[in-house]
């Protein structure tokens, strides 16, 4: 019973010790011009509206008055 039980618990170490090893890497994002934004962007919540509903993008936010869409390279 015991060999049982020191199996199990190095069992259990190995897999914490593994799961520790595992990295979770997010996607890469880009940055483009909304091309089809009209008029200065004066709001990032109005163009990251934009973005996400009509161009079906991750987000938008304004850099010197114009709308930029993020989206995943």
């Amino acid at each position: 019973m015991e060999k049982k039980s020191v199996a199990a618990l190095s069992f259990l170490f190995l897999v914490l010790f593994v799961a520790q090893e595992i990295v979770v890497t997010e996607a890469r994002t880009c940055e483009h011009l909304a091309d089809t934004y009209r008029g200065p962007c004066l709001t990032n919540a109005s163009c990251d509206d934009h973005c996400k509903n009509k161009a079906h993008l991750i987000s938008g936010t304004c850099h010197n008055y114009k709308c930029f869409c993020t989206q995943n390279c």
